[in-house]
């Protein structure tokens, strides 16, 4: 229960904390302390030997988006390097299709569930095509949001994209290699299929 509410913190408290501060005094300050608190992130992550990829990026996209914005003078183009990110992202993923590689395989990476490392990468590749899906639909948003959207409906829109969104493909890509490993059995050694979170267990 105090993981939960640990990830349900680190989730919303940071975006809401933004949001309030890009209202009252606008989009620079709000980047400033989202900056400062990515810094203390990895500092924290650094120390405990445990940084993760997305952490990185995350900074360095923050830091692209202040630079595109104060060279712009557009806050809208805050998203814009977040989109780049996407792109190579999916460039990336489709390129390990072609390759028969597993996306979730290197996605796992960054997820703190212990049992996805224990799969083999062979028996994750039914949930491809599933995080191309995700990744075209970020892209999307990120799109409309440059180019379409007003900044606030963008925000939520991409916030609710973001890591909410990514932990549903995450429990939706568990379930689909629990149904893959219960039409094969026997193909499977009885220690992996156990050590597989049941439904939602992240």
């Amino acid at each position: 229960m105090k993981k939960t509410l640990r990830v349900i913190s680190n989730m919303v408290l940071p975006s809401l904390l933004f949001f309030v501060i890009y209202k009252v005094l606008g989009v620079i300050p709000a980047m400033v302390l989202s900056g400062v608190v990515s810094v203390g992130r990895l500092v924290v992550s650094l120390k405990q030997g445990n940084v993760k990829n997305s952490q990185v990026l995350g900074f360095l996209g923050l830091v692209g988006s202040a630079v595109t914005i104060i060279f712009t003078g557009n806050e809208k183009y805050y998203y814009a390097p977040a989109l780049i990110q996407n792109v190579i992202l999916l460039t990336l993923f489709v390129i390990m299709c072609m390759r028969h590689k597993s996306v979730l395989h290197y996605m796992a990476k960054d997820f703190d569930v212990k049992a996805l490392k224990e799969v083999p990468e062979e028996r994750m590749m039914n949930v491809n095509l599933l995080w191309i899906a995700f990744f075209v639909l970020k892209i999307i948003s990120k799109t409309l949001a440059i180019f379409k959207l007003d900044f606030q409906t963008s925000y939520w829109l991409i916030f609710i994209l973001g890591d909410p969104m990514t932990i549903i493909v995450v429990i939706l890509s568990i379930w689909m290699i629990r149904r893959s490993f219960a039409k094969n059995p026997i193909t499977v050694s009885e220690d992996i299929a156990d050590n597989i979170p049941e439904d939602g267990e992240v």
